[in-house]
């Protein structure tokens, strides 16, 4: 059996690490290096939740096929 929740699992935890380093950005002087650094992680972050969105489209398209298949 397929299981999401290693892909569902990542996109919360990128989630929750953008929402992190936002608040910094916000909270920071523009310019220091823990805002660069905060920005820099939002990068990270988005392209985490990029990567797990692509694995659980994947993994959806093999359950699809695996129905067809079935059916």
């Amino acid at each position: 059996m397929i299981d999401a929740s290693a892909s569902l699992a990542g996109i919360q935890k990128g989630i929750t690490n953008m929402r992190q380093q936002a608040h910094t950005v916000a909270t920071e002087n523009a310019g220091s290096r823990e805002s660069t650094g905060a920005q820099v992680g939002m990068i990270a972050s988005q392209n985490q939740v990029e990567a797990s969105v692509k694995t659980l489209q994947a993994e959806d398209q093999m359950v699809g096929a695996l129905l067809d298949v079935r059916a």
